[in-house]
Formats: C-alpha cells, structure tokens, sequence
C-alpha cells in the first residue's frame, strides 16, 4: 500500500501572559495550528476520515481554547507548550498523527513531532 501525510488546519482566539525570562503581560493571538497525520492508506484509499478530524478539532480542542486564558492549564503558556498540548491531545484520538505546528503569528511557528 501506499503512504501518505495528510494535513488538517484549525486556528482560535486566546490569551497568554510569560513570567520570566519572557516577561509579557496578558496579550492575545489568533493562534493557527495543522495536524499532520502519516501511514499507509486503507483498503478504500484514504488515511484518516477528514469528517472525523474535523470534530474533533471543533468539538474538542477549538471549544476548549477559543476565548480562554492558557495560563489557566499551561504553566508556561508558550508555542511550544501548546504544540505539545495539542499533539498529545491528538494522539490520543488519532494514532496516524506525526506532528502538530503552531503559530502565533503567519511569519513564525513551532513544530512538534512527538519527540522528547
């Protein structure tokens, strides 16, 4: 069979502050996020069903976040805490996932692949 990576984009509206090193007072984003998912295509040719993705990201991640303070469950609210965030959140629901981006702004992202 044949493998193939397989991308779905969501975005939502949130706020963080940084303490530290970072030290910015609470400022909001419209972050975008992708999830890229890999493997073989099934039988009838496809990898993931998109409808599937597509719930999940409204339903669960884009409800939970849009609108909210990521200070509130992210102790260090950063790109990178929220890339992994979503990963594991994804991964949980989704096996096929290889790496999730996140961006705050369309000049700059963070790329998580699962990894530690």
């Amino acid at each position: 069979m044949s493998k193939v990576y397989l991308t779905q984009a969501g975005s939502f509206h949130a706020m963080h502050s940084h303490d530290g090193t970072l030290a910015e007072p609470v400022h909001d984003h419209q972050f975008r996020y992708e999830a890229t998912f890999y493997g073989e295509i099934n039988e009838e040719r496809f990898l993931v069903d998109f409808r599937q993705i597509s719930q999940l990201f409204k339903n669960e991640l884009e409800k939970q976040l849009d609108g909210s303070d990521l200070t509130t469950f992210l102790p260090f609210p950063t790109a990178e805490s929220l890339a992994i965030w979503l990963y594991d959140r994804i991964k949980a629901e989704a096996p096929q996932l290889y790496s999730v981006k996140v961006a705050e702004d369309v000049d700059r992202w963070v790329e998580y692949r699962g990894e530690e």
